[in-house]
């Protein structure tokens, strides 16, 4: 009998220790992450803005030929990229609670998001992708900041390993200014409305900015003709492009000055009849940091009909 007992002590111990009644169990349930949609393939995608550290969440989209799911975080193809964009996290991984690719860390300034696609029935389908400021775009009007051609990944049929789209690492900014004059006086031939006049350009996401002849923001003398845009007067902290800032050398900033319109919509831009864009009556320079003078660069055309120049 006394053998029985012990045996049935042994057993209800180990029964209590079993139910996680027992003081000394250390068991730590796994991370919740995101449960991946059944069929589906991971595709990732980061941008590393350690150099600047000027964005914050919500801030980043990343624009492509789909429309993102928020709820079940999947994208289907849209050849008409007509949105909306998956949001880019500084969260942590989506395998653990946030939104970024498996393996990255929470608020390191690196942006990320993790979305899911279903593979098409047969063949591959590609997708184009690029990058934009999500407030520029909500303030005014254009967002884009990727640099140079589209992104692009496929999925093919049968797929079921996750995709790194590649990403962008945001350079540093500079420390060089810029400065654009358009004289309305001296434009190319042609009838030209110049009750506006405004100018669009890479450096600070290709959003348009109204400019007048009336001293201001750069302006040296009101009412003589010249429009001048000032780089360092709109970008950095406390101006209206935050989130943009100065040039290096061997920067090729893109810009194209626009004519016409409204206030609230813009006009026509300043290009020929093939559209390419015009430079005759337009002269650019550059202030490098500590000094006191404009250098002035030469304006080119390149072959995105562009109008651009190369800071020294």
């Amino acid at each position: 009998m006394r053998r029985l007992a012990i045996l049935g002590a042994a057993l209800a111990a180990a029964s209590l220790a079993a139910c996680g009644s027992s003081s000394s169990s250390t068991t730590t349930p796994p991370p919740s992450g995101f449960p991946q949609p059944a069929g589906t393939v991971a595709v990732n995608f980061t941008v590393d803005d350690t150099a600047n550290k000027v964005f914050t969440s919500g801030t980043l989209e990343w624009k492509g030929s789909f429309v993102y799911d928020t709820t079940t975080r999947k994208i289907t193809y849209d050849a008409t990229w007509g949105g909306g964009y998956p949001p880019l996290y500084d969260d942590g991984p989506w395998t653990a609670g946030g939104h970024e690719p498996d393996g990255a860390v929470a608020g390191d300034h690196k942006w990320g998001v993790t979305v899911f696609v279903t593979p098409p029935v047969t063949g591959t389908q590609a997708y184009a992708y690029g990058l934009q400021d999500k407030t520029y775009q909500d303030l005014y009007g254009n967002g884009w900041i990727w640099i140079g051609s589209n992104g692009g990944f496929n999925v093919a049929s049968g797929a079921t390993a996750p995709i790194t789209a590649s990403g962008m690492t945001l350079p540093a900014f500079g420390t060089t200014d810029m400065q654009l004059i358009i004289d309305k006086n001296a434009l190319a031939a042609g009838t030209w409305d110049t009750s506006f006049i405004r100018v669009k350009g890479s450096p600070w996401a290709w959003s348009n900015v109204l400019l007048a002849d009336n001293g201001t923001k750069g302006d040296a003398t009101a009412g003589d003709g010249l429009y001048t845009f000032q780089l360092s007067a709109y970008t950095g902290a406390g101006n209206p492009f935050n989130h943009s800032g100065l040039l290096h050398s061997g920067d090729k900033p893109e810009f194209i000055f626009v004519l016409g319109g409204s206030a609230s919509t813009p006009g026509v831009e300043y290009k020929d009849a093939g559209g390419v864009a015009l430079s005759t009556g337009i002269t650019a320079a550059i202030k490098p940091s500590g000094s006191s003078t404009w250098t002035p660069v030469t304006i080119g055309v390149l072959p995105n009909n562009n109008t651009s120049f190369t800071v020294p």
